[in-house]
Parts: structure tokens; C-alpha cells; sequence
């Protein structure tokens, strides 16, 4: 007997997928006002991009993508102790390297759902392999970003390259006819940067191949679906009809087939992934110029803009609808974390942690033409999530970096914390030390245990790509762990 909606299936998890719930919302209702300290780390060597998700018995699941001759797909205990892990891949056999983007979608049988550059894949529990599927079968050329499980409880996703796939969780046959998304222009996007993810901390080819799509470039679709648990419509972002345009799908899919219920074009590249309200009533997206917009998830219209929001990851909605997000560095404005009134779309407060930053790190000298500035900064480098009671997100703490070639502003990172801020106005409670950069969710369990993966492209990049050209004074001391970290209630 299958749920009645896509929430049943979520709740079988404590925190599933790549932003905890079908709505993407990265809200936990679990008490967390107190200061943390590491307890365990793991996979160190290895870029870790999501997750991990959390199952109802406290196993953890995660994906790396290190490539030949390792595993993609590792089970832990709450402990940090291996339980098991997918077969080595050799090139031919095994889950492969483009597992990385994946966080594992846990249902209520206790199945692992993941993706690969070829196959969706299926696990049991104790790591069996169920059944795999071949995106190619179903004409698809692309894996997906993420995977869902829709309102009549199948499993699947939206491919990079436009097409909503959704399988039966029993044997990973096509359970709705595929429906593919009106053609559009996909905006070529730039190559990797020197060091990104090197020295083993993911297969090249693969670092290559995904790259671009986290910033909204080179395919139809770069984003996570999130599904609204009140009628099941599954809401994407796609190229629009050209390289200054994207489109808000909604889409709708029943046993019969699927169809597109809404297709809302918007300016700009979208590299933001949707999240729905609590009621259902709207969408979030945004583009890569910090736009968030509001839909109606009834008819479409635009309820609200903010111009102040993150270019490049989903926007964080509490219980009480209260929208969060956070900027990248800029050139002319401090990076900055933001509540917005879920009615109106402004600000109920916008805050910067730059003064955290100067009271670990010293003003430095200027560097003509790479650092600009004396002063460090203190820059938003997770999705943020939101508890009952404290707003969790990871603060990369360096110094503004100005790439003359490309005329890119980056911050070159020297420490990287997890703060918890107080919901009511932003201001610091508490930040405990992480060794490496994140750009991924904070995920948080039910007793409150905190889990931090460490994606390393920020880390990698200045480690191994940008401090050989600079003079010793102005490297960074960062150096790229990669893995994940588990961290518990400090005792004092």
C-alpha cells in the first residue's frame, strides 16, 4: 500500500535528500540552542557535495565521487562507524562518480535511492542492490539533479537535460509516461578553475562534467525539484527561450501521465532551487543575480521580489514561513544572511557577521591587483537551516579576492565556522571551528546532532589553483580535507 502524499514518504527520515523534506524547505523541528563542539569526521580525501540524509534509525547515508577503484555510496552509524559501502567502481560495474551530487532519498522500506552518470539506482538497507535503470532506456541523456518521490509515491526526478522521469520503487520500471520540457537555451558556462577538487577529491572527468551546472550553466535544468505536499505539483526551473531567460515549470503527474501546469518565465539564469511554503500557497526561485521571487502557486503570479538574496542556493522556509536566505561576496556590499516576511518579501532584518571575522582574523595588507582590501570578511558558505530555536549556517572567514583575469570577487578562506544565529535578528549565539569549506546544507538530526559535509571548492580552489602565484604573506593556510563532520552538544 503506497502513502497519499510525498510528505509521508519524507517523514520516513529524519532528514532526506538534499534540503530534508520535499519542500526543500532545510527546517528541523529539533532543539539546538546550545554550543557545539566536532565529535567525528569521515571520508576526508573525498569532496562531499550533499547530505548526508538521515534515516529514521540514525543511519547516515552520503555519496562521494573520487572515481576509479572507490565506492560512491557509504552507510554510517550515528557513531561514525562504516556499516557498508556500494561496490568499487571500475569504469564499468558499481556506482559510479556522478553519484556525487546526489543525496540519498530514503522511503519508507528502508530503500536507498541514488543516481549515477548511466543509472537510478536502488538499495536496500544492508546496501543490496535492488534494481538499477538505464537513463538512456528512457531517452534521457542526463542523470538527474536530485530525486523526489511524487504524490502517488514514485521515485524519480527531472534530468539536467529536461525530463521528468518517474519510476515504480518496487523493481525501477517507468510508472508515468515521461513528459519532456519545452527546449531552451542553456548558457555555455566556464571551465573548472585550476585546483578545483584536485588531488583525489573527485574524479576529473566528473568535476568537469558538473561543474557548470552549479551555477546554472550548460544544461536545460541545474536544479533540485521540490514538490508541494498539498497537491503534489512538482516545481522546476528550466532555460528559457534564451541565455537571459529561465522558466518556473510546475508540473503535474498522476498515474495516467504528466503534464506542465504553469510555466512562468523570469529574467536572469537560474542556478536556485525551488521551495515551497508550508501551506503550499508559494514557490520560491530565484536568479543568478540574488532575485528571489514569490509565486502563487495557484495561478502563477508574482507576489514579491528581494534583490538581496543568494545567487546560487535554494532560499530556507521555517514553519512559520519566514523566508531565509544569503548573499555571496560582492564587490560593493558585505555578504549578508536575510529574513523575509513571507507576505511581503521584505526584510525583517539583514545582517553581516564581518565583525566575527575581525576578532579571529588580522587586517593584512593590500595585494595590487588580488586583495583590494585589508579587512577580513565573512561570507555565507552553506544553505542556511532553521531549528525551533536557533538559524544554523556555515561562515567562510578570509579575505576579499579579485581575479583580474576574469574580474571575479572570491573570498580567499583562512577559517571556516558553523554559527548559530538567533531566528529573531540574525545576531551571533554561538560558532564552533570546521576544517574545511562547505557550500552545501547544515543538516541537523532529530536529537540535535549536527552533520556539516565539506565540499572543498572554495578550499581547493585557493589551495591548490591560486597560492602558487601569490607570495607566501598572502596564501591561505586552508588546506583541502574534503569529508564530513558530526558535531554534538559541547559539554562544559
Amino acid at each position: 500500500m503506497r502513502p497519499p502524499g510525498p510528505d509521508s514518504h519524507w517523514d520516513c527520515a529524519q532528514w532526506n535528500s538534499i534540503h530534508g523534506d520535499s519542500r526543500n524547505s532545510d527546517a528541523v523541528r529539533a532543539a539546538t540552542n546550545t554550543d557545539y563542539e566536532p565529535r567525528w569526521s569521515a571520508l576526508e580525501g573525498a569532496a562531499v557535495l550533499f547530505g548526508p540524509s538521515v534515516a529514521e534509525d540514525g543511519t547516515l547515508y552520503i555519496c562521494s565521487g573520487r572515481g576509479h577503484g572507490t565506492s560512491h555510496l557509504h552507510a554510517y552509524d550515528a557513531d561514525g562507524a562504516l556499516r557498508w559501502e556500494s561496490r568499487p567502481w571500475d569504469g564499468r560495474q558499481g556506482l559510479g562518480p556522478r553519484a556525487v551530487p546526489y543525496a540519498p532519498l530514503i522511503d519508507g522500506e528502508g530503500n536507498i535511492f541514488v543516481g549515477d552518470q548511466e543509472h537510478f539506482w536502488c538499495f536496500t538497507g544492508e546496501g543490496t542492490v535492488r534494481w538499477k535503470t538505464p537513463f538512456a532506456k528512457l531517452g534521457a541523456a542526463e542523470s538527474f539533479a536530485s530525486s523526489i518521490f511524487s504524490m502517488d509515491g514514485y521515485v524519480g526526478g527531472v534530468t539536467l537535460d529536461g525530463r521528468l522521469i518517474l519510476l515504480d520503487r518496487d523493481d525501477g520500471s517507468l510508472a508515468v509516461p515521461v513528459l519532456t520540457l519545452p527546449t531552451g537555451v542553456s548558457p555555455r558556462g566556464p571551465s573548472p578553475p585550476p585546483g578545483l577538487w584536485q588531488r583525489g577529491l573527485m574524479d576529473a572527468g566528473t568535476a568537469r562534467a558538473i561543474y557548470p551546472g552549479f551555477f546554472g550553466f550548460d544544461y536545460p535544468v541545474t536544479n533540485s525539484p521540490s514538490v508541494n505536499p498539498s497537491d503534489g505539483s512538482i516545481y522546476i526551473t528550466g532555460a528559457g527561450r534564451d541565455a537571459g531567460q529561465s522558466i518556473l515549470y510546475a508540473l503535474r503527474a498522476t498515474r495516467g501521465g504528466a503534464e506542465i501546469t504553469l510555466a512562468i518565465p523570469f529574467k536572469g539564469r537560474c542556478a536556485t532551487t525551488t521551495s515551497v511554503s508550508p501551506d503550499g500557497a508559494q514557490v520560491y526561485t530565484g536568479n543568478s543575480a540574488g532575485r528571489l521571487a514569490a509565486y502563487a502557486t495557484e495561478n502563477g503570479r508574482c507576489l514579491w521580489t528581494y534583490d538581496e538574496a543568494g545567487p546560487a542556493a535554494s532560499p530556507t522556509v521555517g514553519p512559520d514561513g519566514i523566508v531565509y536566505t544569503g548573499t555571496n561576496t560582492l564587490p560593493n556590499r558585505p555578504s549578508t544572511v536575510s529574513a523575509l516576511d513571507p507576505v511581503s518579501g521584505r526584510a525583517i532584518w539583514q545582517r553581516d557577521h564581518d565583525e566575527l571575522a575581525a576578532s579571529l582574523l588580522p587586517c593584512r595588507d593590500k595585494l595590487a591587483p588580488f586583495f583590494p582590501e585589508e579587512q577580513p570578511r565573512a561570507v555565507v558558505n552553506s544553505v542556511p537551516t532553521i531549528t525551533s530555536d536557533t538559524l544554523w549556517v556555515v561562515l567562510l572567514l578570509g579575505y576579499r579576492f579579485h581575479d583580474p583575469a576574469s574580474g571575479v570577487f572570491l573570498t580567499q578562506p583562512h577559517r571556516v565556522v558553523l554559527t548559530g544565529l538567533d531566528p529573531a535578528d540574525g545576531s551571533l549565539r554561538t560558532w564552533t571551528e570546521l576544517p574545511d569549506s562547505s557550500e552545501a546544507s547544515v543538516v541537523v538530526a532529530r536529537d540535535g546532532t549536527i552533520y556539516t559535509c565539506h565540499a572543498a571548492m572554495m578550499s581547493s580552489i585557493f589551495w591548490y589553483g591560486i597560492n602558487p602565484v601569490l607570495p607566501e604573506s598572502h596564501r591561505t593556510p586552508l588546506r583541502s580535507v574534503g569529508g564530513f563532520t558530526a558535531l554534538g552538544h559541547a559539554e562544559r
